[in-house]
């Protein structure tokens, strides 16, 4: 050992001695340094690291959260099991088998009562009744204020017993589900009054009278019976008003006539021109400018409300002018899309060759137009032109009537049967 060397911290190995017997490993002691992390194997130092990398990431995501969530969640799915496994489900019966023993046909009898009281229910809450009222006092029918498309006809047949209608108590209702000889499912039925005539409510054109020779009170009965009759026709229900005099016009607010000369007519519609002329300068015996399928036309009006108030205000407006010729009216009438099942014809006198007059309209309605329509006339408080008017609503299926200025009116076969006496109170 030199001088300069320093004593050595290593605790020196005796020297084997082979004849001793195995050499031991020398004890060797770590001293730990103040400061210094404690000295541990490479394993342990590896195997922690990792733990902590994985353990601060979980963190970063929110691990902790997320397993308390799903703990959570499975805790409130194990509580629902158990509540859906405590339901008692209690099945509809559909089918009782027919097994003839007391028990079954108990249990038979208070389903069927049950499936009758409910639809008797729905019934009830589907078909609320409706006071059933007229304004007018001459009227042959009187209509319910709510639409009938309200009535339920499965419900209600399902309802009825021996699957008849009338027996639930709805009178001659029919198959057709109405009220009375009212209005009916599927289709306009019923009837309307025009001075005692009664005809169907729908697709009804009147043809009226509106010369100057019409004195004001039957002016104002013609339209006094109009606000009667418009007023009672269903909303869905067509119809019609043509004014006549020399020419024709529909009564509305966009078609009027105006006098060219004293046998010349010009009724104007939106700015588009129809004349009328009288080739022989007869006041009651009236030309067409052009075809009759070039005849003023007008389409049909629907019986609501609003439509039927601007007819009213057209009629109580009273304008008229001068000439009488029936033809016009009546063939304006019959060119309608679809015809016309019914014209009321109103006139206060004759027309000159009135028999060929009547004998064009028949064709026209039968022949040329192939409409078919019924004609009733009524001829307002003369006796001139009776027997004209009288084959007009023959030869159509229809009616003729006299009417009276104090308004009362007579069936045309009651006025040939006794002429003089009516003829009394005609001027």
């Amino acid at each position: 050992m030199n001088s300069t060397d320093e004593p050595s911290d290593q605790p020196v190995s005796p020297p084997s001695d082979p004849a001793s017997g195995p050499v031991v490993p020398p004890v060797v002691t770590l001293t730990h340094e103040p400061g210094m992390p404690p000295v541990s194997s490479a394993s342990g130092v590896q195997d922690s690291s990792k733990t902590g990398r994985w353990f601060e990431a979980w963190k970063k995501i929110g691990g902790g959260s997320l397993m308390v969530s799903l703990l959570i969640h499975a805790g409130l799915l194990i509580v629902a099991a158990f509540a859906v496994q405590t339901i008692v489900h209690e099945d509809a019966v559909d089918f009782l088998s027919g097994g003839g023993s007391k028990a079954s046909e108990a249990a038979s009898q208070a389903m069927t009562q049950q499936v009758q009281t409910k639809k008797r229910n729905s019934f009830q809450r589907s078909l609320p009744m409706q006071r059933v009222v007229s304004s007018s006092d001459s009227a042959s029918i009187k209509l319910p204020d709510a639409a009938t498309d309200a009535v339920d006809i499965p419900e209600m047949s399902s309802l009825l017993s021996a699957g008849s209608m009338g027996s639930g108590g709805f009178g001659s209702a029919g198959a057709g589900g109405g009220f009375g000889a009212g209005v009916g499912i599927g289709g306009l039925k019923g009837k309307i009054s025009f001075f005692g005539l009664s005809t169907p409510l729908d697709r009804v054109v009147f043809v009226l009278d509106y010369s100057i020779s019409m004195k004001p009170n039957q002016l104002d009965l013609v339209v006094a019976e109009m606000g009667k009759t418009l007023k009672v026709l269903p909303p869905k229900a067509e119809y019609q008003v043509i004014l006549f005099a020399g020419g024709a016009r529909f009564a509305s607010d966009d078609w009027t006539v105006d006098s060219q000369h004293r046998y010349d007519r010009i009724v104007l519609h939106r700015r588009k021109k129809f004349r009328f002329y009288s080739p022989t300068n007869s006041f009651m015996d009236y030309a067409f400018e052009g075809k009759d399928d070039e005849l003023p036309e007008d389409r049909w009006i629907s019986a609501n409300a609003h439509n039927v108030k601007r007819t009213m205000e057209n009629l109580e407006a009273k304008k008229t002018w001068s000439g009488t010729d029936w033809r016009w009216g009546f063939k304006m009438a019959m060119n309608m899309n679809p015809p016309p099942k019914v014209i009321y014809f109103m006139t206060d006198g004759l027309m000159d060759r009135a028999a060929e007059a009547v004998d064009v309209i028949l064709d026209y309605n039968k022949n040329v137009r192939k409409s078919n329509t019924q004609f009733n006339t009524l001829l307002m408080h003369t006796k001139a032109g009776s027997e004209h008017m009288a084959k007009l609503a023959k030869g159509s299926s229809g009616r003729f009537t006299m009417v009276f200025n104090d308004g009362s009116s007579v069936d045309g076969d009651t006025y040939f049967k006794d002429r003089e006496k009516y003829d009394a109170k005609l001027r």
